[in-house]
Order: structure tokens, then C-alpha cells, then sequence
């Protein structure tokens, strides 16, 4: 692709190349079934081995099974559990209520009275739902704005290490 008919970044960021398949958020919800049976059918598999009812041949595909089962599952509930639907999801839209609410409550500001008035609404809604400003990441170093979701994080540790791996990719 030449640079003029590329897709937009956000595109590149939010894409997986698997073999001549693109798999991104959306496609993932459709496989996310296919691997829980996958890996439940192969946990099974390998399980009944150990109470005499063998599907496979040997001990080493039994626990092979068990093994790819668990790692399937393991893997599937990490992409579920930090899935699009929470983490960095929840900070913007939690960013533009914010940002609904500090608009609304002074829409003098809006009209060029004091715009430091709804920069301090949202940074304060942001806070009082458990976000603090960080200014290190590299899109909120390129416009430091109180409505970029990428200039907060959570206080709560694991939140705060999931939306940064999240952060990471965008």
C-alpha cells in the first residue's frame, strides 16, 4: 500500500496479521467460542484419559491435551477479562462523561469566559471516579488536554498495569 491509500493508524494498532486473516477486536468476539470449546474439549480429552475412558493413545497426549486445554483457557480468559469493554474502554468513556458533565455545569466556560473552569470540572470528575493525570504517555504529550483519555490512569494498581499494557498498543 502506498502511504496515500494507507488505512489510518488506529487501524495498524488495533490489528493482528494471522496467516492471510486480519484479526482484530471485533473478529475476536467470534472466535472467543470456538476456543472455549476448543480448550474445554481438549481439557476434557485429556482428563477422562486418567479415569479410564481413553480417546487418546498414550499417557504423553493425555497430558498434552490437558496442557493445551489449560493454556487455551488460560489465554482466553486474560483476552476476555481485559477485553474492549473495560480498562482503557472504561477511562474514555468515562472521559467524555466527564467532560459531558464539566460542559454542562458551566457553559460560560464554553464560550471562551475561562477554559481553565472545564479543564478543572473534568480533571475533578476524573479524579472523584478514581483516575489520576499522568502526562508521560505520548499522546497526551501531544495534546495535554483534560478530554484525552490517554492522560489518566487508574489508581487501583491492577487496573493501572492492565490500561497501561493497553495504552502501550495505541
Amino acid at each position: 500500500m502506498t502511504p496515500t491509500n494507507s488505512p489510518p493508524r488506529s487501524y495498524w494498532t488495533r490489528t493482528l496479521r494471522v496467516g492471510g486473516f486480519v484479526l482484530n477486536q471485533d473478529l475476536a468476539v467470534f472466535i472467543a467460542p470456538f476456543a472455549l470449546v476448543l480448550g474445554c474439549g481438549l481439557l476434557a480429552l485429556g482428563g477422562l484419559y486418567f479415569f479410564n475412558i481413553c480417546y487418546v493413545a498414550s499417557v504423553k497426549q493425555a497430558a498434552a491435551a490437558l496442557v493445551a486445554g489449560a493454556i487455551i483457557l488460560v489465554v482466553l480468559e486474560i483476552i476476555l477479562y481485559g477485553s474492549a469493554v473495560s480498562f482503557f474502554k472504561e477511562q474514555q468513556v468515562r472521559t467524555s462523561a466527564c467532560e459531558l458533565e464539566g460542559e454542562s455545569a458551566h457553559p460560560e466556560a464554553r464560550r471562551g469566559a475561562d477554559p481553565t473552569i472545564i479543564h478543572n470540572a473534568i480533571t475533578a470528575c476524573m479524579k472523584e471516579a478514581g483516575y489520576v493525570w499522568d502526562g508521560n504517555h505520548r499522546h497526551c504529550k501531544d495534546a495535554p488536554v483534560a478530554t484525552n483519555p490517554f492522560c489518566y490512569l487508574p489508581t487501583s494498581s491492577f487496573d493501572r498495569t492492565i490500561t497501561n499494557i493497553q495504552m502501550s498498543f495505541e
